[in-house]
């Protein structure tokens, strides 16, 4: 996934963040360890780029890193208070199962759906927009 070229990108430790043309904020992980004070951070960063309000998040997981049990419960707060929606697909099988064990593990604390590619977590996103 790649940014629209007049998209402002908001680079974090974690992840690049952008806003596409439906207002969907996208994000592109990185591979970096989650730990629960990188993780606080990455949230820290959300809110300064949302303005504190919740928004529909579009991310590639391709290239992420696995979480420890007590980040993935950081991520299970957080994620209600940041987010409405959240559509995550990888090209890689390990960054499916990244997110697939973090469903597993911790539920869905709002809307979540892993996909193989970006079309269809797009268009499964849409549904969340007016909410």
């Amino acid at each position: 996934m790649t940014p629209p070229i007049n998209a402002k990108i908001y680079e974090g430790e974690l992840a690049d963040f952008w806003f596409d043309a439906h207002g969907i904020l996208c994000a592109v992980s990185k591979m970096v360890p989650r730990t629960h004070e990188n993780q606080l951070m990455n949230y820290e960063l959300i809110r300064q780029i949302t303005g504190g309000k919740r928004v529909c998040l579009l991310a590639d997981n391709t290239l992420t890193y696995e979480q420890d049990d007590a980040t993935r419960k950081l991520m299970a707060t957080e994620i209600p208070k940041v987010f409405k929606a959240m559509a995550v697909f990888s090209r890689t099988i390990f960054g499916q199962a990244v997110s697939d064990t973090f469903l597993y593990y911790q539920g869905t604390p709002v809307p979540i759906k892993t996909f193989k590619n970006e079309e269809e977590a797009r268009q499964w996103l849409q549904q969340h927009l007016g909410q």
